[in-house]
């Protein structure tokens, strides 16, 4: 056996520390894939095969009552909202039987109907079939009024007074003098709460 010079041992002896070195990080790589291999397999969702119908024509879960009202409009959903919201109007308000109901237009010129300013004795602007006119003796000025007209809650605000208005009696704001002329007189049941 032929002895080894002092530079051939060294050269054998960093081959071999290399080779260490590199077995050293293969293992390290592959712990390292096996990890990610198993994480990623445990964060992807279970795929979820349906099950099939039932003979009748069903799928399972159809028994299952609905726990949110997806099956409701858009439009339905409103309509229900505004049930609440006109119980809630209905329960605290006061309510007034055999109301005379008046008209006047919001015609902007000086006539019978009023000064043609456009301004009510609230400040606010007339609006036609919203704003109307009251005894603020029996009903203070920016409260909500109900009335029922064919079979519908329509809803007027209390902007405006009036010389004629007195007692249980409304004057409700609509667009012209002819209309106004044409409603006429009426009477109703109201009711009224404060804004």
């Amino acid at each position: 056996m032929k002895k080894l010079t002092r530079e051939e041992r060294r050269r054998r002896s960093q081959r071999r520390q290399l080779i260490t070195y590199l077995l050293f990080l293969i293992l390290l790589l592959a712990w390292l894939g096996s990890y990610l291999i198993m994480t990623v397999k445990a964060d992807r969702p279970a795929m979820h095969k349906p099950e099939p119908a039932t003979q009748d024509g069903s799928l399972p879960g159809d028994d299952t009552p609905a726990t949110t009202r997806c099956y409701l409009t858009a439009e339905k959903i409103e309509e229900n909202e505004n049930e609440l919201i006109e119980a809630a109007l209905l329960a605290r308000s006061h309510k007034l039987e055999d109301v005379t109901i008046t008209f006047y237009c919001c015609e902007k010129r000086p006539h019978i109907c009023g000064t043609g300013s456009g301004i009510t004795a609230s400040g606010r602007r007339v609006t036609p079939y919203v704003s109307c006119a009251v005894d603020t003796d029996i009903i203070p000025l920016g409260s909500t009024i109900m009335i029922e007209y064919n079979g519908e809650m329509v809803y007027l605000r209390a902007d405006d007074t009036g010389p004629a208005v007195k007692g249980d009696h409304i004057d409700i704001a609509v667009k012209e003098h002819s209309e106004a002329l044409s409603l006429g007189v009426q009477t109703a049941d109201i009711w009224w709460c404060e804004e």
